[in-house]
């Protein structure tokens, strides 16, 4: 695609700045780059592929942020074998916003393969397994079998957690245990979610949809994103309000991922107004935190799709 002359100039500068400025100065270039979209496609992939700083480079890749593109998918698999283990792992927090939805294989396959290269620096195997949480644990874990224990985010059965068949009692080892292992807190929201699905009497089905929020909010206050499959596909298939730490939970950690279950739980609920209110302060809460304008493909589907949601 042809840049024009004047997006030309600004893409030369703004690249300038990822190269040389402050972190300051780098995320208001990145934002402006995100405005600018596909036009700067050309130097943005070849700057990212420079020996410039990892730092500018690693920047450079928060532009495609939020992008559906095929092009923007491949500079940032690309990028996913950059030498530089910081730019590596910008490149996969990027591919993490776009696996959940992903409609073939080739971003799962990008992460496996990165997650599995025993060449690769620890911590950006660390960032593809991180990334691949965000789908189920049963996807993921028979991918992961020739991964080191030492390495693996993904959940692994936690005894204690095996024996509490109490919706209070399981708030009160959360409560207990709000610095445990991140595993634990995973391991805590499944095993909810299996009690849930047993179907018992509503009080106590309720009591357990309360346990599985704190959990949430637990994973949220030590910014782990490894439960976040969970939250959407809550408010994805939510007829009547969750409770609130489920709201405080998806503020804290929700990306542009997360605002279609927000606003199909928003359509699935005409006559509360409260908790319609509530569901779109927190759309406007990611909406806010992570930079969208409304070019972003997300929202013009939204808008689109559910008229006064976002």
């Amino acid at each position: 695609m042809v840049i024009r002359s004047s997006s030309s100039r600004d893409v030369e500068q703004l690249i300038g700045v990822l190269r040389d400025g402050t972190a300051a100065r780098r995320e208001s270039a990145v934002a402006r780059l995100r405005v600018i979209g596909r036009r700067a496609d050309e130097r943005l992939a070849t700057f990212i592929a420079s020996d410039a700083p990892a730092e500018g480079r690693a920047a450079a890749l928060g532009a495609l942020d939020g992008r559906e593109d095929d092009r923007a998918h491949q500079m940032a698999s690309l990028a996913c074998d950059d030498p530089q283990p910081g730019v590596a792992v910008a490149a996969l927090a990027v591919l993490r916003g776009w696996i959940a939805n992903e409609r073939g294989t080739e971003i799962l396959e990008v992460l496996s393969r990165v997650a599995l290269d025993p060449q690769r620096d620890s911590s950006v195997r660390l960032a593809a397994l991180d990334a691949l949480s965000e789908l189920p644990p049963d996807i993921v874990r028979p991918l992961l079998q020739g991964v080191p224990a030492s390495l693996r985010t993904v959940p692994t059965p936690v005894e204690t957690l095996q024996t509490l068949d109490d919706p209070l009692v399981m708030s009160e080892w959360i409560a207990d245990h709000i610095n445990a292992p991140l595993s634990a807190l995973h391991e805590a929201v499944t095993r909810i979610r299996e009690k849930e699905l047993e179907r018992p009497p509503t009080p106590i089905r309720q009591a357990w949809t309360l346990a599985r929020g704190a959990a949430h909010v637990a994973l949220a206050q030590r910014g782990s994103r490894v439960a976040l499959y969970d939250l959407r596909e809550s408010f994805d298939s939510a007829t009547t309000p969750l409770p609130l730490d489920f709201l405080s939970a998806m503020s804290a950690l929700g990306d542009a991922t997360c605002l279609e279950p927000l606003a199909r739980a928003w359509s699935a609920s005409p006559d509360d107004p409260w908790w319609r209110d509530r569901l779109r302060e927190t759309a406007r809460d990611i909406v806010t935190g992570h930079h969208l304008t409304g070019r972003h493909a997300t929202l013009k589907r939204l808008r689109s799709k559910y008229a006064g949601f976002v």
